[in-house]
């Protein structure tokens, strides 16, 4: 994308908004910042780093609206970020070095699988009450919670997409953390592993700055919104997400053949 114009700027920040909103209540955000980008022209490689700007804004304003309802297990923080971290380095390296052309292949085709994925996976069950930070700190110690992390955190640093519901499932199902906790978790692991991520990116050169602090301005807006909103409309939210993926996906596999 080259000089973009008022009203595609206008548009990344309203996808920022809803992208940050959906990415703090549930997960799966980025499948729409990331096409968006791309399909305003953004080559894949660039589209990837790109998005990394508005993740840590918005992950860092979730964390801070957590905290300040006192839903943030802090103890636990270290130690599910420092998996995480280690896979994010490991994932954005490797992420940076793809050529443009396989990488906007996988976007297409990966995040495709994401999505659907997405649209058919249950909702993380609510947990009976909410856990204190000593539990929540052993459960993270779990060395399979370990490994997810981990998983999650080489994932999110290759494509960041979806990565939001793969840390439910580690913290939530695997970790049994009840919902709230863990999602207020997901965000400062996300907000934690994504520094890592994007350093590797804007040291590669491959963030579009004009777009990333137009789509930043509405992700920040977006997460402030989502820490106080119910999370039983979450799931709702995320598929109409999905769903707008998926379109997007097959206007750029169209083009591409």
């Amino acid at each position: 994308m080259h000089a973009p114009t008022a009203w595609q700027l206008a548009i990344l920040a309203l996808v920022g908004a809803v992208a940050g909103f959906v990415n703090t209540v549930a997960g799966a955000g980025s499948l729409l910042s990331l096409r968006a980008l791309m399909l305003f022209g953004l080559p894949a490689t660039i589209a990837n780093g790109t998005n990394r700007v508005p993740v840590v804004a918005q992950s860092i304003a979730a964390t801070l609206g957590f905290a300040k309802h006192g839903r943030l297990p802090r103890r636990a923080i270290a130690w599910a970020a420092a998996p995480a971290s280690l896979g994010a380095l490991a994932g954005s390296l490797g992420a940076s070095f793809v050529p443009e052309r396989p990488m906007r292949w996988v976007l297409i085709v990966v995040l495709f699988a994401v999505g659907v994925w997405g649209l058919r996976s249950p909702k993380v069950p609510e947990r009976a009450g909410e856990l204190d930070d000593d539990a929540v700190l052993a459960r993270c110690r779990d060395p399979k919670v370990v490994v997810w992390l981990f998983f999650a955190g080489a994932y999110g640093g290759f494509l960041q997409a979806g990565v939001g519901l793969i840390l439910l499932h580690a913290l939530s199902s695997v970790g049994g953390i009840d919902l709230v906790r863990a999602n207020a978790l997901k965000v400062v692991v996300v907000a934690v592993f994504s520094v890592v991520a994007a350093s590797v990116f804007i040291a590669r050169g491959q963030v579009a700055w004009v777009a990333a602090l137009a789509m930043t301005v509405g992700a920040v807006v977006g997460a402030r919104l989502a820490v106080a909103y119910a999370i039983g409309w979450a799931q709702k939210l995320k598929i109409v997400v999905v769903v707008v993926d998926l379109v997007a996906c097959a206007v750029l596999l169209l083009t591409e053949l």
